[in-house]
């Protein structure tokens, strides 16, 4: 009878140790913006993320693919602060030098989940139209990491 507790009791303790390394993980989305053209022939991005990285597409919109991770395991965290706008970007367009400029919220509040600090990571994919040149991409690393 001894054993069978003792086996019991271990098995326990495997279960809550497999429960507990699958729920450390992470958050993670992306979601996608579009920006119209207009007649700007230049693109200035000034965002705030770990990565950004530009691509050529086909068609006359510049799409923005933005991949957003938290140090959390909190979906619903993460749906919350994306449908209140924290990662929209945001679209000016200088008519009289044909410049558009791409650029992020210039404040994020910092995120605490439980009295911790929840640390966000954000990369970018720019997908350009071949009539736009990239003129000058003045991106800011995110600073909120362990």
């Amino acid at each position: 009878m001894k054993i069978n507790i003792y086996i019991y009791f271990c098995g326990l303790l495997l279960s809550l140790f497999a429960y507990n390394t699958t729920c450390n993980g992470q958050s993670s989305k992306t979601i996608h913006q579009t920006f119209q053209v207009d007649n700007a022939q230049k693109i200035n991005i000034n965002v705030v993320g770990t990565k950004v990285e530009m691509r050529e597409t086909k068609g006359s919109r510049v799409m923005v693919e933005v991949s957003v991770k938290l140090s959390v395991p909190n979906d619903r965290l993460l749906d919350f602060v994306i449908n209140n706008g924290r990662y929209d970007l945001n679209r000016e367009l200088n008519s009289a030098s044909g410049e558009l400029t791409i650029s992020s919220k210039k404040t994020n509040n910092v995120l605490i989940v439980q009295g911790k600090e929840c640390y966000e990571e954000i990369s970018y994919v720019f997908y350009l139209p071949p009539a736009i040149k990239y003129a000058n991409n003045s991106t800011i690393e995110n600073t909120n990491r362990d």
